[in-house]
């Protein structure tokens, strides 16, 4: 995806951008590049490729992903081809993230452990939700 912003300005709390609306814009950008592959499903691909991208912006591996993922799908493939294109989808994350839980910290005074287990559940309350595609 493309912003007219950057990942700093959205950590500094420059730009308002935060999770419901990466989910949207990667909804849509998924939608788009799947249009015409009747034969996927759009949603269970957002579904991986976002757990992908929090799975990485939260400090693991790219690969460790792919071996947790069914060797039977076209998943593993799939994921491998286009490493290089979400390389900005997880760094946007990682910034939104670390703005959630510099929020916490700076604005709340919440301790570090407490600021990340919060985000971490904010982040699955939000991700167990379908995206909104408007």
């Amino acid at each position: 995806m493309e912003w007219e912003f950057t990942p700093e300005e959205v950590v500094k709390g420059e730009v308002e951008y935060g999770l419901e609306d990466f989910r949207k814009d990667l909804m849509q950008e998924v939608r788009h590049n799947m249009s015409g592959m009747e034969s996927v499903m759009p949603e269970r691909v957002f579904e991986v490729i976002y757990d992908l991208c929090y799975w990485v912006a939260t400090g693991n591996e790219y690969e460790d992903f792919l071996d947790s993922v069914d060797d039977e799908s076209f998943f593993p493939q799939f994921l491998r081809s286009i490493r290089e294109h979400l390389e900005t989808n997880i760094e946007m994350l990682g910034a939104i993230l670390q703005r959630l839980i510099m929020d916490r910290v700076d604005d709340q005074s919440m301790p570090l452990e407490l600021a990340l287990k919060e985000v971490d559940a904010l982040q699955r309350e939000i991700a167990a939700r379908p995206p909104m595609l408007s």
